[in-house]
């Protein structure tokens, strides 16, 4: 594709702003694939698993793993929110880069893999404003979401990973449409709503069924998350005792106004927390004011396949 649209000579304005968009997937995969396993010191696996460059208007559809995704013990998917199309991989793939590198260290021993999942139409451009204040992004997303993690179960038959969906902002919003009524109980082991204006037709973090519970995370100075269980919002407010999600301790050092975007920080706490869901191991995780939550752990993430698939 690149190749075709580098040889046309006379290319309209579309075919430039696609060309610079793939071009910059194409620079970023390469990036990823430069980097090392911490654990090991091989050349990252770098796979992309889908792309349509045409698809929502031009916005495009792009799935990468770092890490290979046909045999990972742990598989972690990140949901992005507003304002996400195929040009943001530069940021997402970073993002995911760390969680793997981290889910390694946490657990040397398991192998994972990490997936940006840029399928839906998120709000973007100018209109995204007035997209985001409704649901209509978030509730067809939803059903394009639910599909592909039913894809990546599916795909790996008999040897079912520990699949944990990492949902930011209103990618949040879209994993509650997604998950409501326990539609990917079978699929997904863990939940982690972080940013969230809202868990979307989602009023409790039981009505996910995710086998290995339920985990926010929201800093104190992220004002989306101030957004949830208002008027204005998009749901029920994930962070709120009501829900019944557990807390991950997740504040940042990042400049005030800033940690909206910062949940994937080389070093952070929140970083830190994510790679020990991933990883299964739910006992080790940090939450506000205490060193460890009380919960059974690490959990065996190397258990018999769910029937039905």
């Amino acid at each position: 594709l690149l190749a075709t649209l580098r040889a046309k000579a006379d290319r309209s304005r579309a075919e430039r702003t696609r060309l610079a968009r793939d071009e910059a997937l194409d620079e970023q995969l390469i990036a990823l694939a430069r980097r090392r396993d911490p654990v090991t010191g091989a050349p990252l696996p770098v796979q992309l698993f889908e792309f349509d460059p045409a698809a929502y208007g031009g916005d495009g559809v792009a799935v990468v793993s770092v890490g290979d995704l046909d045999t990972a013990d742990n598989v972690g998917v990140i949901v992005p929110g507003m304002g996400t199309t195929v040009s943001s991989i530069a940021t997402l793939g970073p993002s995911a880069a760390r969680l793997y590198s981290a889910a390694r260290t946490s657990a040397p021993a398991e192998t994972d893999a990490t997936v940006v999942w840029i399928g839906y139409d998120a709000p973007s451009g100018p209109r995204a404003l007035a997209q985001v204040v409704t649901s209509e992004r978030a509730r067809r997303g939803g059903d394009e979401l639910r599909a592909d993690l039913r894809d990546i179960a599916a795909m790996r038959g008999a040897r079912d990973p520990h699949l944990v969906v990492f949902a930011h902002s209103y990618g949040s919003t879209t994993m509650g449409y997604a998950g409501a009524g326990g539609a990917l109980a079978p699929v997904v082991d863990s939940v982690v709503l972080l940013g969230s204006p809202g868990a979307g037709p989602v009023r409790t973090a039981g009505e996910f069924g995710a086998r290995d519970g339920v985990y926010v995370a929201a800093t104190h100075d992220d004002p989306i998350t101030w957004l949830g269980g208002y008027p204005v919002g998009l749901g029920a407010d994930p962070a709120a005792a009501t829900f019944g999600a557990i807390r991950l301790a997740a504040e940042s050092t990042a400049p005030l106004g800033t940690t909206h975007s910062r949940y994937f920080d080389e070093g952070s706490e929140a970083l830190a927390n994510f790679a020990r869901v991933l990883t299964g191991e739910p006992g080790a995780v940090t939450v506000p004011g205490r060193a460890t939550v009380d919960l059974p752990g690490p959990i065996d993430v190397r258990r018999e396949p769910v029937g039905g698939r």
